[in-house]
């Protein structure tokens, strides 16, 4: 398989312009196989490219006249193996040419990609789309739930403490995306529920998780909220956490609503089966499960 990439800055810690090294790092960090990889591996693709430092595009074995299969995510996480997943599909090569994934943040979704249908699916939370286009049910459907998770704090000196005693003198690291749940809401929340007003200087914002990772585990901030599969891939020798919620909602898999139809079906399951690639990082909290489609 031919790898024709450009070698940008990229802005997640564990992306490699090497798809090959790519693979590698990713199945250790998470230390669980993937089956589907194996078998994809064997199979013929055509060239595939990095088209931006954000976005994957495979081809098919269908024509270069029929449409590409368009998909947006917040994570670079399995993106690729995602769509070398769909291009490896001969179901799929009878209706697409080619398939391109995105892994943007989460403002780049606007109500005109919704509108537009730009994307044939997309990953992000309810409370965001129904905000977005609030009649969004007129072109997106859901299509996968993804499940739950707990937000614990972690630090790695001591077990976190919600009190001004612990606090003094620590800085904790937040997302700038006032939207993020992880990083920002809800660990914003604990803290005004627990009566801790930070100082000025007690708070540093990251404009993506990668950076507010790193900053962490190069000790610039004492504390940050996330999940624990996310602090297991960090590679610490030694962290602490104390639990912020133990029930965060996630989020969904939306499609567009023209290719729910009887004789869609068979594509939708394809999806479904794609989306497997994602159950080693969903493991620690429970694996995925259809929502309103019915497949063998």
């Amino acid at each position: 398989m031919t790898l024709a990439i450009r070698e940008p800055m990229l802005p997640f810690r564990f992306f490699s312009a090497n798809h090959t090294t790519y693979r590698a790092v990713m199945g250790l960090a998470l230390s669980l196989p993937i089956a589907l990889s194996v078998w994809m591996a064997s199979r013929p693709l055509q060239a595939l490219s990095l088209s931006d430092y954000r976005s994957y595009q495979c081809s098919t074995q269908g024509a270069s006249t029929k449409p590409t299969f368009k998909i947006l995510t917040l994570f670079y996480n399995y993106a690729t193996d995602f769509a070398d997943y769909l291009c490896a599909s001969a179901l799929f090569a009878k209706s697409y040419s080619g398939v391109e994934i995105r892994w943007r943040p989460r403002a780049y979704l606007s109500p005109q990609h919704i509108l537009d249908e730009e994307f044939d699916i997309f990953w992000n939370r309810h409370h965001i789309v129904a905000g977005l286009v609030p009649e969004f049910s007129n072109y997106y459907r859901v299509l996968q739930q993804t499940p739950n998770y707990a937000l614990y704090w972690i630090s790695q000196d001591s077990t976190p403490q919600l009190n001004n005693d612990y606090l003094q003198g620590k800085v904790i690291g937040f997302s700038r995306d006032s939207q993020s749940q992880t990083h920002f809401l809800q660990p914003m929340a604990a803290l005004k529920q627990a009566g801790i007003n930070l100082n000025a200087d007690q708070k540093k914002f990251y404009t993506d998780p990668s950076a507010l990772y790193a900053a962490f585990k190069n000790r610039e901030v004492d504390m940050i909220s996330t999940a624990i599969s996310q602090a297991d891939n960090l590679n610490l020798s030694t962290y602490y956490s104390l639990l912020i919620n133990p029930e965060v909602p996630s989020g969904a898999w939306f499609i567009k609503n023209q290719l729910h139809h009887s004789h869609h079906r068979a594509l939708e399951c394809e999806i479904i089966r794609g989306l497997q690639v994602y159950a080693p990082l969903l493991a620690p909290l429970q694996q995925l499960s259809a929502q309103t489609v019915d497949c063998p």
